[in-house]
Order: structure tokens, then sequence, then C-alpha cells
């Protein structure tokens, strides 16, 4: 998947260099540490599946990676590239029979759990409609999310015995949506907001976001920026056999060069 957005990126850039003025180009290195909840009931890959991220893995923040990203952002296009990565670990004793990856805990296991998630975002911006300092436009483009879940717990029906069990899970989902955008003081300010929504089959994914940026110099800047995703998927939907919902939420912070 991540080779399939490079070459979608590469691509995508190839007509942007006979753009005319007024486009720029953004490298970034940022933070961002958010929340993940969700459930997984029924079957995965052939496998039953009965969790809670929350309720009974007790997932929490971790470990936060430096995300990147490269951006150009020209007077008809615009185009992005971002990569962020999360640990999340979680350490409880779970109150009911716990499921992954066809291995049964049974209640007053402790169960230790890590997760990794790894999001890469390619997203293409068509500017539909101009004003001088304002724009809006139409996203298209895509966002996969890598689960990589290690949970450890004893098998209460043979004292002594420890089951570990890994799954890994990749969740790509296109993006389709608006988005608008903003400059002032000359450009040191820049704003931009989007709204993505897909529905299929009984399945919804949405995905809201904002990103502000402040030039106190032409070239160097700070970024702030938020979004939230959810991924629902009712068992019977999309033709799943498990009922499935994920969601994120969170803030981040970075240093931006203009050029």
């Amino acid at each position: 998947m991540r080779f399939t957005v490079l070459s979608l990126g590469l691509l995508a850039a190839l007509p942007l260099c006979s753009q005319d003025s007024g486009r720029h180009w953004y490298l970034d290195i940022h933070q961002v540490k958010p929340s993940l909840e969700g459930h997984f009931q029924g079957l995965q890959d052939g496998k039953d599946f009965s969790m809670d991220l929350k309720t009974d893995l007790a997932l929490e923040k971790d470990k936060t990676k430096v995300g990147f990203g490269l951006e150009y952002q020209g007077p008809r296009f615009g185009l992005e590239v971002s990569r962020d990565e999360q640990d999340y670990a979680g350490s409880n004793v779970i109150t009911k029979r716990v499921t992954i990856n066809g291995q049964d805990w049974s209640p007053a296991t402790r169960l230790n759990t890590s997760v990794k998630a790894i999001t890469t975002n390619f997203n293409w911006t068509i500017r539909a409609l101009k004003w001088p300092q304002f724009w809006v436009g139409v996203d298209l483009g895509v966002r996969a999310m890598d689960l990589d879940l290690v949970a450890s717990g004893a098998v209460l029906v043979l004292p002594g015995t420890t089951a570990t069990v890994t799954w890994r899970k990749t969740l790509p989902v296109p993006q389709l949506g608006l988005s608008v955008g903003f400059n002032a003081l000359d450009g040191q300010l820049v704003g931009r907001g989007f709204y993505h929504f897909l529905s299929y089959s009984g399945a919804t994914y949405s995905h809201v976001g904002a990103d502000l940026r402040y030039f106190p110099i032409t070239a160097v800047g700070v970024r702030a920026f938020l979004n939230t995703e959810s991924f629902k998927v009712p068992k019977g939907s999309a033709g799943q056999d498990a009922d499935i919902g994920l969601d994120r939420t969170g803030s981040g912070f970075g240093v931006v060069v203009r050029f």
C-alpha cells in the first residue's frame, strides 16, 4: 500500500511543474497523539474476534514518533503525502471472554497488549472556486492505516501456559469530500479545513480536520492541526462477517518549511 501511495504522488506531481506563479511547496515534521478506540466482533480473515480496544484491552497512548508531510499548494491544484506512527499499550484484567485472531482468554485473565498504528495519507485537491484570499476545492485520495497488534495472557484452562497472538491488518479507505482554504496577512497566515465522507453498502467513514500555519518569516513557520475520523462497518455490510468500529481523534503541532 505504501508503494502505491508513493507512485500516485509521483504521477500526480508531473502536471504541477507547468502551473503559473502562486504555487508553494511545504515540507513539515510534526507530532500527533490521537486517541484510538474501537471494537471487532465476528470473523476477520476467517478467525474469530471479540474485543473492544478500550474496555477490554485498556489501550492508551504509549509512544508517538515524529511524522512528516510533503505538500504542493498551487492556484489550481493541491497535493499532499504524509505519514504518522503511534504506539499504544494496555494491561487489563478482563471481565468477559476476549477472542483475538481465534485465541480465547477467559474472564479474570490479565491481558497485555500493544498496537502499532501507521497512517499513510495521499490527497489530491482540485480548487473548483477561487477568490484572491479564499478557495473551495474537491478532495480525492486514499488514507491507509496499518495496525499491528500483539496480545499475551495466561490460558486459565492450561495452568502455567501463556498464549501470544499477533494480528496485522491494513485498512485502506478512499477519501472524497470538500475542502476550503484561505491565506491572510500577505501569506503569513495559511489555513485549510476539510470534510471527507464515504458510504458503501451500509458501511460509513468520515474524516474531518483543520490545519492552521503561521509564518513569522517567509520560509519557516509553525503548524497546529486537528482531525477526527470514524470507521463503522456493521455486520453484514460491505460483505463483512464482523461488526467493526474504529475512531481516532487527535491534535498536533509541527514546523514547516515553505519554498
